[in-house]
């Protein structure tokens, strides 16, 4: 269910265990997310389910790293709110692999989740983020085109222009800093 770099696995292993506990489990027909971090692999679900009060309650029980892992995999839950709650209770968290999360949460079709995301980016700023946009290119470009999908299929009314959308204009904003000068 969850690849980790090397400084993570015993949390993650640990983690893992406790998740099964409480019956939480990925989609089974849904890709994982793969991003590079650092030339180590990150792979999470698309989608972990898990009744969610079980859920944000044992991420609320852990300490440190093991915290920040399990909230940043409650970003996965099918429930919204709950992702949202999860991802303001990450805070300004700006380790790669937490920003990972971020990035994946923009590709999907909740508008205040990405509002959300950009008001932590602000907080922790962009500059934290290009490692993981310049390593990941062709992940930052399929959230790109999921973001101006959904755009299109449910917020166009609320945003004339793309590029008024929250979560497609941060992810442009991150490819053009990405980029350079």
């Amino acid at each position: 269910m969850l690849d980790v770099p090397a400084h993570l696995r015993d949390i993650a292993t640990d983690l893992q265990h406790r998740l099964r506990r409480i019956e939480a489990t990925p989609h089974p027909n849904l890709a994982q997310h793969q991003i590079q971090l650092d030339g180590e692999a990150l792979r999470f679900p698309c989608r972990l389910y898990a009744d969610g009060t079980r859920l944000m309650r044992l991420a609320s029980a852990l300490q440190g790293d093991a915290r920040l892992l399990c909230f940043c995999l409650a970003t996965r839950h099918p429930d919204g709110h709950l992702r949202q709650h999860a991802l303001e209770t990450l805070g300004a968290a700006s380790a790669p692999w937490v920003l990972a999360f971020h990035l994946a949460l923009l590709g999907e079709y909740v508008e205040e989740i990405a509002v959300a995301v950009e008001q932590q980016a602000q907080q922790i700023g962009l500059a934290a983020y290009l490692p993981l946009v310049r390593a990941n290119p062709a992940f930052v470009d399929r959230c790109i085109q999921r973001a101006a999908s959904y755009w299109d299929a449910y917020y166009r009314s609320r945003h004339p222009t793309l590029r008024t959308f929250p979560a497609h204009r941060l992810l442009l904003q991150l490819r053009s800093a990405s980029r350079g000068p």
